[in-house]
């Protein structure tokens, strides 16, 4: 990446016997460098099971103001072989990390040091060592889309009704999820964002918006099942895309502008994005670890494949800078109800992620019924609610919370939850507000709603609380998709799905942005749409609507103008809809505009291809 604000390039020469900061300290910045305490390290020291990409980070606990000419850092593996790389200071003037140019080999004892210049002292050391076997990404995938497939408990192909090929989108109709509103009375302004998930091969997959009255806002049709489609506090909107395996942003215009990923070798998941205000961007990864669980629990299989969680800030420039890994600080006997001697364990599941008022992490890890805070400085847990290793003592709340999704905390200071509910006798599903008292180490229950007759949603769910004091529960499974309520439980809002579909995730967002004019999702007139990913790698696909009978020419351009590719010249087409894919093969990544012609009119949009 060019980080040319926070990053220095520093190479290795040929005598040199490990990687160093060549830049000369100068007088002030000698005495400022003095008394550094690190307090946080990624990898954690003596940690196993790391990922072979991994980066390298010391973060110091006592100075904002470091000069990255002050360090060296030194990267040592097996047989003597030194790393170089590139190291840098992040943007909070306090976090130095380092990125080998070459991946550490599986198996592989790896030391780094990190030594200040001006003192010639060692300020921080660690050691660990990778993951002896990586699984391929095939197998990986199967795994990861098995545990999604049990969270969801279907076999459904989504998105069926638009092949991979796209070849029947022009003939085929749109089918939409069935909606019925069923109480509408004083709710909240705002605009209900949400992404359909089909239990069927004939409803299409849409992210979409709607107002109160069922009238969509916006909506796009989409090639595969989308998630989490939501607002965030700086106006984008972002989706996770399962089969990109990334989160995309959109802008005010329905544009997709951006897309955010896990770095350091790992996938990204679905189950929760945060950005926060400094534009840094917290996400998720779930790694499969092959592990002799025979070791940890009677009858275990010697080569099980073990899931846990990574969680990953980074920062607007895609370096990153925090990284917090269940290996290092959860035991896979954790699991709540888990059954840990199978051939694929998913002990951890974490499905939700939020800042607490003093900016540390807040985690929801469903399969272990627990609620961990997570200091943002060293990574240490600062305390555990529910679970086998539940520190505090419940108020007003006898049966606990289980397999709990969306955890969130509220402008008074409390949290809410969505509690599924699974471990209840008889099972009931709710949303729930808790106190908690970080001295007193009580989690006093002091709100909660559930229907009458009691409702139960196996698995997925949110709870939100309103500005207005109302609080939204979408459902996950269950008939009815979303709920809102007063302060006084009463139902002002709801609607339902049909019995083919429901959501991950419903959210009510103070948004009332009209799609543009110029580009509706069905445009009236004929005219070319997004193309879809974008941005994208590899291949993406152009949609365009002919009105009436035309000759159609579609052509690649790069930026300076220069013809790339002709998808299609003069071809006749009746009135439809279609699409092309254009392959971007081994151009390099950039920005690059497609030019659509139909008859005598022109239509261009820009495209990004990243690579």
């Amino acid at each position: 990446m060019n980080n040319q604000i926070h990053l220095f390039k520093n190479y290795i020469s040929a005598a040199s016997i490990f990687f160093i900061l060549t830049f000369i300290p100068s007088a002030s910045s000698f005495s400022s460098e003095k008394d550094i305490r690190i307090i946080y390290t990624s990898p954690v020291n003596n940690s196993k099971l790391v990922n072979c990409s991994e980066n390298i980070i010391f973060r110091t606990g006592n100075k904002s103001d470091m000069n990255i000419s002050n360090f060296r850092i030194s990267v040592r593996g097996c047989s003597g072989r030194f790393f170089t790389g590139k190291s840098y200071l992040s943007s909070d003037k306090k976090t130095i990390i380092f990125d080998p140019y070459e991946k550490f080999n599986p198996g592989e004892n790896v030391s780094a040091q990190l030594v200040s210049v001006i003192e010639d002292r060692i300020l921080s050391k660690i050691s660990f060592t990778t993951s002896e076997i990586e699984l391929v990404q095939s197998e990986k995938d199967k795994i990861l889309t098995g545990i999604r497939e049990k969270e969801f408990e279907q076999n459904r192909q989504a998105g069926k009704s638009i092949p991979e090929s796209l070849s029947g989108y022009n003939t085929g109709g749109v089918i939409m999820p069935e909606i019925t509103i069923t109480a509408n009375n004083n709710s909240t302004d705002g605009t209900i964002f949400f992404a359909n998930i089909a239990n069927d091969t004939v409803t299409s997959p849409f992210i979409m918006c709607m107002k109160n009255n069922g009238e969509f806002l916006f909506y796009r049709q989409m090639p595969k099942t989308c998630y989490d489609f939501k607002v965030h506090k700086n106006g984008l909107i972002t989706y996770f895309q399962n089969t990109a395996k990334k989160f995309y942003a959109l802008d005010s215009t329905y544009t997709v502008t951006d897309s955010f990923a896990t770095g350091n070798g790992y996938e990204t998941d679905l189950h929760d994005i945060l950005i926060k205000e400094n534009g840094n961007v917290i996400l998720f990864s779930y790694d499969v670890q092959i592990i002799d669980m025979s070791l940890i629990v009677p009858g275990g299989t010697k080569d099980a494949r073990v899931t846990g969680l990574i969680i990953q800030e980074i920062d607007p420039l895609r370096n990153v800078i925090f990284q917090w890994r269940s290996w290092d600080h959860f035991q896979i006997t954790d699991a709540d109800s888990v059954n840990l001697s199978l051939g694929e364990v998913d002990y951890c599941h974490g499905n939700a992620i939020d800042l607490d008022y003093d900016g540390n992490y807040i985690l929801s890890s469903r399969n272990m019924s627990e609620i961990t805070k997570i200091s943002k400085e060293t990574g240490e847990i600062i305390w555990r609610l529910g679970g086998k290793n539940n520190q505090f003592t419940f108020i007003n709340d006898p049966v606990r919370f289980s397999y709990q999704h969306a955890i969130r905390r509220t402008a008074a200071g409390t949290f809410t939850l969505f509690d599924n509910g699974n471990f209840h006798s008889p099972p009931f599903s709710r949303a729930a507000e808790y106190r908690i008292d970080e001295n007193s180490m009580t989690a006093e229950l002091i709100w909660q709603y559930k229907k009458d007759p009691p409702l139960y949603t196996f698995a997925m769910g949110y709870t939100d609380r309103l500005s207005n004091g109302n609080t939204t529960i979408s459902w996950g499974f269950a008939g009815t998709a979303f709920t809102e309520v007063n302060s006084s439980n009463e139902v002002v809002y709801e609607f339902k799905f049909d019995q083919t579909n429901f959501s991950y995730r419903i959210y009510r967002e103070n948004w009332n942005v009209e799609p543009p004019a110029a580009i509706p999702n069905i445009p009236d007139d004929f005219a070319v749409t997004l193309n879809y990913p974008n941005p994208f790698n590899g291949v993406t696909n152009i949609y365009y609507n002919v009105r009436e009978n035309s000759d159609v020419s579609i052509k690649i351009y790069d930026m300076l103008g220069k013809e790339i590719k002709t998808l299609l010249k003069n071809e006749f087409r009746t009135a439809g809809r279609y699409v092309s894919a254009f392959n971007s093969g081994n151009l390099p990544s950039g920005v690059y505009i497609y030019q659509l012609q139909l008859n005598d009119n022109f239509y261009s949009h820009k495209m990004i291809l990243s690579k």
